[in-house]
């Protein structure tokens, strides 16, 4: 067997000569440097993909020297079948045995499960097209491999490729090292056009936070989202809580808008938490309750916000509450807006001690979260005219939170212990 190898070895040696002697000869033509390189790499995909199937042939032989056994006796040898596969290099073909068991009926080809080839494309080639399709619109990401890779394959393979590894949701990894010190938790929604129409998308960012630099920034950020209800996108944002080490944090602090479903997470899974009313949206309700007193563009408007958005920074919401309660026994709102701006007030007044948690070190909006609902979602999922099924939409989703979280390997080793 070993001289047989050698044998094979000597053959490509002597057959990858003969292109490079071809290759050389042509490169006296090449009329530009860019056409030197353009012509260099062809060759060595031309060449890797000769030394890729003999090698791969001979190990195929040489594993197939040992007969698998069925039913307490050796399997019978069917036939001999081609195979051809897309491989980063290019089509490969190889030949395996077909074996058949005469006890029971079974078949099988062993070296394929070595082989890990699964449909028409080898896996690396399915993990570079789940990458870019993880980022970029399929028919975008066709035309990047084709252009990068010189990889040409059908939207309806790209499709089942994804389908196959972004099947699954895995259970997050650690994030290298925990979060020992303060870790913040934002939530957030946005949207995204499925099959069944729009539907909210919910969102969750972790990132520690130095409350000790004068000018902290976001660090080792991580994401969840799904589109299931409240209660069900407890359960993934609890895992990344427990992945990030939120339960062994020496603080947590929870920002978020006014949904009373992010309060009611935030409560139930982290009830010891900072909860911190994102600044900008608060600002958002004055604005809109500041537009009745005096009007949508007037210059007066703008001053009174600008008074209220002064003393909501120095921790006056109490004040603010009762100045616009006041106001709306006396200014015409339909809509109630006054009202509900000073109830919204009421609600949040923990969540509005901006003094204390600056003092703190603690952000006070929800930038990071709204970011990855862009950044997450957006990208991906709301260009135009793109409409998604539920499994479709899933599967990129699982493939780009691996990506964005930095957890890209897990599940390659996932897929491989299930080939």
């Amino acid at each position: 067997m070993v001289a047989q190898f050698a044998d094979e070895r000597e053959r490509v040696a002597q057959a990858v000569l003969r292109e490079f002697d071809g290759l050389w000869g042509g490169l006296t033509e090449a009329e530009s440097g860019q056409e030197v390189e353009s012509r260099v790499l062809a060759w060595t995909r031309q060449v890797g993909r000769v030394v890729l199937g003999a090698v791969l042939q001979a190990k195929i032989e040489a594993r197939e020297r040992e007969v698998p056994n069925c039913c307490g006796q050796p399997m019978w040898e069917h036939s001999r079948q081609l195979r051809t596969v897309l491989t980063m290099l290019g089509p490969v073909t190889v030949r395996r045995r077909y074996y058949c068991c005469r006890g029971c009926g079974q078949h099988l080809m062993p070296v394929d499960a070595w082989l890990g080839w699964r449909g028409g494309f080898s896996f690396p080639v399915e993990e570079l097209v789940a990458w870019e399709c993880s980022a970029l619109p399929y028919r975008e990401a066709l035309e990047s491999l084709k252009k990068l890779a010189g990889l040409e394959l059908s939207l309806h393979a790209a499709e089942d490729i994804v389908a196959r590894w972004g099947g699954q949701e895995l259970q997050p990894a650690p994030y290298g090292e925990r979060v020992k010190d303060s870790l913040v938790v934002e939530i957030d929604g946005t949207t995204a056009h499925l099959e069944d129409g729009w539907r909210e998308v919910k969102v969750g960012t972790f990132f520690s936070w130095d409350r000790t630099n004068p000018q902290p920034k976001p660090e080792a950020v991580s994401y969840v989202a799904d589109w299931r209800s409240a209660a069900e996108f407890a359960e993934p944002l609890w895992r990344e809580a427990l992945a990030r080490g939120a339960p062994t944090a020496r603080e947590v602090a929870a920002i978020g808008d006014g949904a009373p479903w992010i309060w009611e997470m935030a409560n139930t899974l982290f009830p010891r938490a900072v909860e911190i009313l994102d600044w900008y949206h608060a600002c958002e309700h004055l604005w809109e309750a500041a537009k009745v007193v005096h009007g949508e563009k007037s210059p007066e408007t703008t001053m009174l916000v600008e008074r209220w958005k002064g003393a909501l920074w120095e921790g006056h919401s109490e004040g603010l509450e009762e100045e616009i309660r006041e106001l709306a026994r006396t200014v015409r709102d339909p809509e109630k807006v006054l009202r509900k701006t000073a109830d919204y007030l009421q609600t949040h007044q923990h969540r509005l001690r901006y003094p204390q948690f600056r003092a703190a070190g603690w952000p006070i909006g929800s930038g990071v979260v709204e970011g990855g609902c862009k950044h997450v979602i957006g990208l991906r999922f709301k260009r135009k005219s793109t409409r998604w099924t539920k499994l479709g939409a899933r599967a990129v989703l699982h493939l780009r939170l691996d990506r964005l979280n930095g957890r890209w390997e897990n599940r390659i080793q996932h897929l491989r212990l299930a080939a």
